[in-house]
Formats: C-alpha cells, structure tokens, sequence
C-alpha cells in the first residue's frame, strides 16, 4: 500500500505526464478527416503529405488548387462537405484560402506550412484557429552559422521592403545579441536591388538576403550571382538552389522534416485540445547547410574541413 508522500508522487506523474483516467483527452471537434489543402503541384508537396500521413494516424483527405482560387470554384464546398476536424494547408495561396475560407468557422483549425515570408500575408491577424511552421530558420540561427564559416564577420549587409519589416525587426535583434551590426538598405521597388546592394558594398563581411519578392527575382539573383564574385563578398541565401546558382553558402529547414512536425501539432490540438492561437508560428526543426566550394574559394573563402563536415551538401 502507497504511503502518503509516495500517493503524491504518483498523483504528480499522473498529472504531469497527463496519465490520469480519470480525465480522458479532449477529443476532435469533428469526426471527418484531416483536410490537406495544397497551393499546386502535389509533387512539390508530395513529401511533406507523405510524412504527415504516416505520422498523425487518422484519414487524411487531399484538395488542391491549383495554383488558382478560382480553378475549381466549388472546391471550398468540397471541402467542407467532408466535415474536416483540422485543414493542412501547403504554401502561400493554400494558407490563404484556408484562412479565407474558415473566417466564419473558426471552430476549424488551421495549420500552414511552407510559406515564405509568411508574415506578409497576414495570415495571423483576425484569426485565432491559424498556426504554423515558419519556412525560413531564424535570423539568430542562421547568422550562428554564418558565422562558422566566417568567424571575422562583424558586419551583415542586408536588402529589404516593407513587406520585410517584421524580419528585420528580429534579425536586429539577433544581431545586437550576437555582437554583429546589421546594415540595412531599404527599397520599394525590384529595380532598386543593384543601387542598393552598391551602396552596401565595401562597407560590409557578408551579404544576408531575404526571402522578399521585392527583393528575391530571377534577374536580381543572376546579377547577384556575379556581383558577389566581383566583391569577393561572403554571400548567403536561404535556398538549396542559391547554392546550385553560385552563391557560396545557404541555411535553409530540412522541410523532409516538416510534415512530421505539423503531425504532432495536429495530434496537441486535436488529441489533447491545445488551441492553434496557444501555438503560433513556430521554426523549423531541421537546417540544412549547403556549401558551393567553388565559390568559397573564389572569394577567398578557407573553409575548414571540419566546418565542411557539418553541410549537408558540399557542391563542387
């Protein structure tokens, strides 16, 4: 028989580990599947789907748009006809329209993934049955691993828009706490990158740049390309194919890991009644590192090889 100090101990893990029968889980507000909406391509999604299937263990049905909201326009109809418990949106137009689309039913939860630069869509405001993964790594994160690569790097050249500003905000802030100095140049307009950049040039270690659609198109990219050449500038973006292109370095999630970590947001708010609106918008749980060694040593870049071991590409 427990004696009294030892009831309380059981009772403490009970409660902690939330084992207790007495008190069954909270259990979905509806008995339909998990609704996995897709911006377009089911390719470009494929994996994630694939894993966040496996993961969460309960039916899972898929709608896509198509790249087009008014594709398909009973789509909307669709979906709710099959009474989802939770909808599962994939990329910017899917979060959209997800978030459109249960303004009135906020009963519905909401969880997005791969959205760039999310924060310009809004997709938070005025909705408290929206979550989600962030599509990019922190600003601290990856000004930690830019750093490894360049331990003299004092100072981060930036290029931003409005649409950027909540970023910025925290990468300041990363920074400040990192002892680096963000230099940043604002523009409105794409045709203003190459002003900007030369006006950032000789003034700073290494060139940081945004997932922004001011700021990120083919043409600024192709010219970046060769300008970071040019300068002998420690250039770093947020894609795998940056790296492809000749950019020298890349800190970008491991988004094989995505669909896994939206399952087990899906199961909290589900299965243990944990609301979206308690979660917000967290970070990828996986980084990747790629790292074109061609470019690096153009730059004069020498890159250890231990540093080397922890890419996760190393591209000739």
């Amino acid at each position: 028989m427990l004696n009294n100090s030892m009831h309380k101990r059981v009772l403490l893990i009970f409660l902690v580990f939330g084992l207790w029968v007495g008190v069954p889980a909270p259990a979905a507000a509806s008995d339909g599947p998990i609704a996995v909406l897709l911006s377009d391509s089911e390719a470009a999604y494929g994996q994630q789907v694939s894993i966040f299937s496996e993961e969460i263990g309960m039916p899972v049905q898929v709608f896509n748009l198509h790249g087009d909201l008014a594709h398909d326009p009973g789509l909307k109809e669709k979906l709710f006809a099959v009474k989802p418990a939770l909808i599962f949106a994939l990329g910017a137009k899917a979060a959209y329209a997800a978030k459109l689309w249960t303004h009135d039913r906020q009963d519905i939860p909401v969880l997005f993934a791969m959205v760039l630069n999310w924060q310009r869509y809004k997709l938070l405001d005025g909705s408290s049955n929206i979550a989600g993964i962030a599509a990019e790594i922190s600003p601290g994160a990856q000004f930690v691993n830019m750093t490894m690569f360049l331990p003299s790097m004092r100072r981060i050249g930036l290029i931003y828009s409005p649409l950027s500003e909540t970023i910025l905000s925290q990468a300041r802030e990363a920074a400040s706490l990192l002892g680096l100095e963000l230099v940043a140049e604002p523009i409105d307009r794409s045709n203003d990158f190459q002003r900007a950049f030369k006006l950032l040039a000789g003034r700073i270690d290494a060139f940081w740049l945004l997932n922004d659609p001011v700021v990120y198109t083919l043409e600024n990219m192709d010219w970046l390309e060769n300008r970071c050449l040019k300068e002998k500038l420690f250039c770093v973006g947020q894609t795998q194919n940056l790296a492809k292109m000749g950019m020298a370095f890349t800190v970008n999630p491991d988004f094989a890991q995505i669909g896994g970590q939206v399952a087990a947001m899906a199961r909290n708010i589900l299965l243990h009644g944990q609301k979206p609106g308690e979660i917000g918008v967290m970070g990828p749980i996986g980084t990747q590192l790629f790292v074109n060694i061609k470019t690096a040593e153009q730059i004069g870049l020498s890159v250890s090889p231990q540093v080397l071991d922890m890419a996760t590409s190393v591209i000739p």
